[in-house]
């Protein structure tokens, strides 16, 4: 899990209506976290829209292990675990409880929002984490 931004379009899906299929796992798989095995397993690592036309590109889901880092405006961001290039961390943008959330598996979505957030076009919105 090295990085949270993954779309990809396949050919053959074809639908006559969009269709949400999650991508889960067989058995539980439990994602490390803070240096120790969560006590909740993971089951769900994404989702596969099929629509009858060509991908939204407006929102996509995202799912992975992240760290947080706050830059020097004071935004909170997460990085995908194991990405260290620049421009990988993404603002967070709905500000919950963070203290537990560097090392978490979490789902989610980015998206860009009408206007900026701490200067950043694209933005990531946390829905779950485990």
């Amino acid at each position: 899990m090295g990085a949270l931004d993954t779309v990809e379009t396949t050919p053959g899906l074809a639908a006559d209506f969009p269709r949400t299929y999650e991508v889960r796992a067989a058995a539980s798989v439990y994602a490390g976290t803070a240096g120790a095995l969560s006590s909740l397993p993971v089951r769900t690592f994404g989702q596969i829209i099929v629509r009858p036309s060509a991908p939204d590109p407006a929102r996509r889901n995202a799912a992975g292990i992240v760290l947080t880092e706050v830059d020097t405006l004071g935004c909170l961001r997460i990085r995908p675990l194991g990405a260290y290039r620049p421009g990988t961390a993404l603002v967070l943008e709905n500000l919950t409880d963070t203290a537990s959330l560097s090392g978490a598996f979490v789902r989610g979505y980015m998206y860009e929002p009408a206007t900026p957030l701490c200067g950043e076009p694209r933005v990531f919105h946390l829905l779950t984490r485990n």
